[in-house]
């Protein structure tokens, strides 16, 4: 039986008795049709059917077919189609490469060898291979694809015509068109047409603009030293501070647009020098020559900055992600705490695994509601551009810090790495004085801490579900086993606790 495929199977033709149980049995039509004695046996035979004599009608379109039989042992060789339509006859063509066909190889245009090479490399067998390879590839390319998030970007056609308002009636379209430019007094946009953004970007950034260098290089200074070389961070106008060393910021910019703007290098070397690298401690010779630290003789002291308050505790306690790039991260954040956001409604879906400890700079930023664990340390809502953060010091922070689930985690796994260092009480603490404050404790800081201490171990030993209760919170699996075990480890837990909050661990100095 030969089998042909339009739409369906039911156009086949069979060759001696009707055994084979695909169509009607004993029917004569075009789903099942007899045509003749079988083959004879140890020969090769051709063959043929006639479309119409199995329902297909001129112009349809057979795109499958099956060779089919009852019992015995049959060997199949080539089989195709005998059309009327050259186009057909050379593997269904479309027009461009069937005009291509027509004209003699030696006369071909190269658009037209192209296409007939590109004709053959899909048919082939030797290239089957490639062309599964080249399939595959581009199914994990659609693939990967998927997985990128999206983004809304505003493509517009035609810029519209910008006019001067008389009068500033935004109606009145009677004043003088004008064109993308720069303020006249800072020289022309050298460029052919309409200025781009990207124009514009690059005059802002060309080695003659003497501005846009020292705005960043003096935004970093302040960063790394509470105030800038100039103070006004955000304003270089007639309104800005002057600079307290015009010639410092001067030759620090014109390095780093000479190292390619390399922030990377320019901040390696702010932080490696001596002006960096001095002490914050109050000096008596300065109370009176530079009570206000223009001349930058001693350090600032200044504390963290929202992102890196969080940042510093998983940092101390080992749990820090470092992992860099990625999709916005969802840490713990109160329940209902988007109660009142519509439009649509949502919730938040806390994240899972080491997501739950990435960098706050990957913490998801919704406007008006942003994550109040940053909050409390004084970031910006970013409704508005935010040169410099005001630091306030309130006694939510330290709530946050001691009852975050961030934070409580963080001391958790901050102390079982002290308790696996041996059971010397004061060797643990001196060990976390240094890995959290790189100092060792003084004897009343020590003496505080192992009172601290032995309260805590009578707490937790005399009611252990709350030393469970502790360390259950938050996702992070903890290794105490037996009450004991979790009583001693809540106890340390809240001796870390208390250090990861102290003023000293957040702040600069």
């Amino acid at each position: 039986m030969l089998q042909f495929h339009s739409g369906g199977w039911s156009h086949r033709a069979f060759w001696g008795d009707d055994e084979i149980p695909f169509g009607t049995i004993g029917s004569d039509g075009p789903d099942h049709r007899p045509h003749g004695a079988l083959p004879a046996t140890g020969e090769w035979v051709r063959l043929s059917v006639d479309p119409a004599n199995v329902g297909f009608e001129p112009g349809a379109v057979i795109d499958g077919m099956a060779f089919t039989q009852f019992g015995g042992r049959a060997h199949w060789d080539r089989a195709g189609i005998v059309t009327a339509d050259p186009r057909l006859r050379l593997g269904g063509l479309s027009a461009e490469v069937f005009a291509a066909f027509e004209v003699a190889p030696e006369a071909r245009s190269a658009e037209q060898s192209e296409l007939v090479a590109a004709h053959y490399r899909n048919l082939a067998p030797a290239l089957a291979g490639a062309r599964e390879r080249k399939a595959t590839l581009e199914d994990e390319h659609k693939k990967l694809e998927a997985t990128f998030p999206e983004m809304l970007v505003a493509m517009t056609g035609e810029p519209r015509a910008m006019r001067v308002l008389p009068r500033g009636d935004g109606m009145n379209e009677s004043g003088a068109e004008v064109a993308p430019a720069v303020p006249a007094f800072l020289g022309t946009l050298d460029v052919d047409g309409r200025a781009t953004r990207l124009d514009l970007a690059r005059w802002i950034t060309a080695p003659e603009n003497p501005l846009t260098a020292r705005v960043f290089v003096n935004r970093l200074w302040g960063l790394f030293h509470g105030r800038g070389l100039v103070d006004s961070v955000g304003d270089f106008g007639m309104q800005g501070e002057w600079p307290s060393h015009p010639e410092l910021l001067d030759r620090i910019a014109l390095d780093f647009t000479g190292s390619g703007w390399d922030v990377r290098a320019l901040v390696r070397r702010l932080v490696t020098t001596r002006t960096y690298r001095q002490s914050s401690e109050w000096r008596a010779d300065l109370a009176q020559e530079d009570p206000s630290g223009r001349l930058f003789a001693r350090q600032s002291r200044q504390r963290l900055q929202a992102e890196m308050v969080r940042d510093t505790a998983l940092a101390v306690s080992g749990l820090l992600n470092r992992r860099v790039g990625g999709p916005s991260v969802k840490p713990y954040q109160p329940r209902r705490y988007w109660a009142q956001l519509n439009f649509p409604k949502r919730e938040w879906q806390v994240s899972s695994g080491t997501d739950l400890y990435r960098r706050g700079l990957y913490t998801f930023w919704c406007r008006t509601f942003l994550h109040p664990s940053l909050e409390a340390f004084d970031a910006p809502t970013r409704e508005e551009c935010t040169v410099s953060r005001n630091l306030s010091n309130t006694p939510q922070q330290a709530l946050v810090l001691l009852n975050d689930p961030t934070y409580v985690e963080a001391a958790r796994a901050f102390a079982a790495q002290a308790l696996a260092l041996g059971d010397d009480d004061d060797a643990r603490i001196d060990w976390i004085f240094e890995h959290a404050l790189v100092r060792a404790p003084t004897e009343q800081e020590r003496s505080i801490l192992t009172a601290l201490l032995i309260d805590h171990r009578t707490q937790y030993a005399a009611d252990p579900d709350a030393a469970r209760a502790f360390l259950d919170m938050g996702a992070l699996t903890t290794p105490a086993t037996g009450d004991a075990e979790a009583s001693e480890l809540a106890a340390w837990a809240s001796l870390t606790r208390v250090v990861l909050n102290l003023s000293e661990t957040l702040t600069r100095s």
